[in-house]
């Protein structure tokens, strides 16, 4: 996605958008400086040419074929090479990684890293072989492909992920000997590893968000009242200048300027000082909340901020090893600009089950029957009859989560013109339920329960519900007898 955002900005500052180009100067200005003093050492001169770089890419569009940071790390190793070679310095091709602590307050380092951790960190980091250095960056930090870095590097692909795979090695042994605190959260934080020193591949697991810059929670309820728990709707801010989420049912608020940002900070001590966010470069995002969370939506945190062509979209999710007594209510964080757009949505993103075997309900076909259900091993329930040959798995998943032993099974249920998919899923004390319509996708449910569920006879049949009204009530599967 970031690909396609920096060359849609590119293409669109070709055909005459100057203001498009200024997002991409903000975004990489730090980042082409800090690449180009790597090579040449010399940060004044490594200023110049950084802005040599973009008035270049300003002038000389790149070819259709190749990405925009891929073209502008290329003219950046370009320029500066160009520029060593004329001062006569060394010939041959050094890979460097080292940070200063100006680049440190800006660099994606600073999202984790505690100001504690940093100094030990830079060194660590400066341990590295001088051929190490810009493998790693280019491939871990600024994502590029092998092909792309080993370009820029001009080095064949399999020298680069050489480089790249004995550099973390190199990086482990250098921590691993340092006593540096929360080490396993830096390294991995330092390598953007998706893949163990040992070769398994974890791809799709995010790392870190390179577009929050400062992110943290509110106790304070002053954004609802003055601190007396009465909630005065002439002075909720809450109510009156936030944008409701109908789905997760959470308000949200972007702020821009100064002057909106002032009117948020007086209400919440909890909040930066102003003089900490520079406007021109980042926004604010405040989220807040009024409503009984359930279980599977209490203790939060901003996860995510991604946007397309004209909305941004801000990724809410549980923290792991959640504290369901948690009461926070208000959240905050600080976002690269660059993501800002006219529209804002605010989603609640839903742990994943333990499926086991089965795969997830949404990647079915459209077509997925009964007898598909059946061959796959869920308990099929049709005209609230059993026809699969499993029935007694419903009966055993009762008996576990009465033991408290984490548990799984999958129902699918056809009544008339319905066709549902129930996931119902019971993890340390916690059930949650994902219920589909595989008709209409759209009309999903997820929810969570804290109170047992039960299976009463009568003399239609078998009833499996809940076992109070503590959260939500009501039947979730009803058996006729055969």
């Amino acid at each position: 996605m970031e690909k396609d955002i920096d060359n849609k900005l590119y293409d669109e500052y070709l055909d005459g958008e100057e203001s498009a180009f200024e997002f991409l100067y903000n975004k990489y200005k730090g980042r082409v400086l800090f690449f180009i003093y790597n090579i040449i050492k010399d940060y004044q001169k490594s200023e110049d040419l950084a802005q040599e770089t973009f008035i270049y890419i300003m002038n000389n569009p790149k070819k259709e074929n190749i990405s925009f940071k891929y073209y502008i790390y290329l003219i950046a190793k370009s320029k500066a090479f160009n520029y060593r070679n004329v001062e006569n310095r060394r010939n041959e091709i050094i890979n460097e990684y080292i940070v200063n602590d100006e680049l440190a307050e800006k660099d994606v380092l600073d999202i984790i890293t505690k100001e504690e951790s940093r100094k030990e960190l830079m060194e660590a980091i400066a341990l590295l072989d001088e051929k190490y250095k810009n493998a790693i960056y280019l491939i871990k930090i600024e994502n590029l492909t092998y092909k792309e870095a080993a370009s820029i590097l001009g080095e064949s692909i399999s020298n680069t992920k050489s480089l790249v795979y004995r550099g973390k090695k190199q990086l482990r042994k250098i921590m691993l000997k340092s006593d540096i605190k929360e080490i396993n959260k830096l390294f991995i934080l330092i390598i953007c590893s998706f893949v163990l020193l040992t070769g398994i591949s974890y791809a799709g697991i995010k790392i870190y968000n390179e577009f929050i810059k400062k992110q943290d929670e509110v106790l304070s309820r002053k954004l609802f009242d003055l601190g007396d728990g009465h909630t005065d709707y002439a002075i909720n801010l809450m109510a009156n200048d936030m944008v409701w989420n109908a789905k997760p049912k959470l308000y949200h608020r972007i702020i821009d300027n100064s002057m909106d940002y002032e009117k948020y900070k007086s209400r919440l001590e909890e909040f930066p000082n102003v003089d900490d966010i520079n406007f021109d470069v980042n926004f604010v995002v405040i989220i807040a909340n009024e409503n009984i969370r359930q279980p599977h939506e209490k203790d939060l945190t901003i996860f995510d901020i991604e946007a397309d062509e004209n909305t941004t979209y801000i990724i809410m999710k549980q923290k792991d090893n959640p504290n369901y007594e948690a009461n926070s209510n208000i959240w905050y964080a600080i976002v690269d600009r660059t993501l800002l757009r006219k529209n804002a949505n605010v989603s609640i993103k839903q742990r994943d089950f333990n499926t086991r075997n089965f795969k997830d309900i949404k990647e079915l076909p459209q077509d997925y029957s009964i007898e598909n259900a059946i061959q796959d091993g869920c308990i099929v329930i049709n005209n609230n009859r059993i026809i699969s040959n499993n029935g007694e798995e419903i009966d055993k998943f009762v008996e576990d989560t009465d033991n408290d032993i984490n548990s799984f099974i999958r129902v699918v249920q056809c009544y008339r013109d319905e066709f549902r998919i129930r996931d119902l899923e019971y993890y340390e004390g916690i059930y949650y339920l994902r219920d589909i319509n595989l008709v209409d996708r759209e009309k999903e449910f997820y929810n969570s329960y804290t109170n047992r569920l039960r299976k009463s006879n009568n003399k239609y049949g078998t009833e499996y519900s809940w076992e109070s009204d503590n959260d939500l009530s009501g039947a979730i599967f009803v058996i006729i007898q055969q």
